[in-house]
């Protein structure tokens, strides 16, 4: 008799700890799968950010590249305002690094040589200061060619 007196009470505490478990394993994966998602939308928010970054770099490289090619339109456009105004325009360039229209007219002065060109080039170079490759190279090509340019 003391034997069905501790079944009950037993199977009672038996029946708990079999629920406590199983409520205890529902929590258990309820946690890890709110923490997945909380992983999840964490990736998502990481790769939106990183899209709306490189978009935003291709529309700034897109505004530049419209604006250059603008720029080199009006450089054309000037170009051939030069041209019909005067008869010694001989060409063009648009300079990105400069952001300038550089027109091209040709001298009524003797062909200079290599040396003397190297001179004005390093006499412009000392006293402007500046060390533009593209500056330089242009004013040494218009020297040897017996060009001027203007820069608008």
């Amino acid at each position: 008799m003391n034997k069905q007196r501790l079944i009950l009470p037993i199977s009672i505490l038996l029946g708990c700890v079999i629920l406590g478990g199983f409520i205890y394993a529902s929590q258990t994966n309820k946690q890890q799968s709110i923490e997945k998602q909380q992983r999840l939308d964490l990736d998502i928010k990481q790769k939106e950010l990183q899209i709306k970054k490189e978009s935003d770099q291709l529309k700034v490289e897109w505004d530049k590249k419209e604006y250059i090619a603008k720029r080199k339109k009006e450089c054309y456009d000037l170009y051939l305002q030069e041209k019909k105004n005067w008869n010694n325009v001989k060409d063009f360039s648009y300079s990105e690094v400069r952001d300038v229209c550089l027109v091209k007219y040709l001298l009524d002065e003797p062909i200079k040589t290599k040396d003397e060109c190297w001179k004005i080039i390093a006499s412009i170079s000392e006293s402007t200061g500046e060390i533009l490759t593209d500056m330089i190279l242009d004013n040494y090509n218009n020297c040897l060619s017996n060009w001027f340019s203007k820069e608008f």
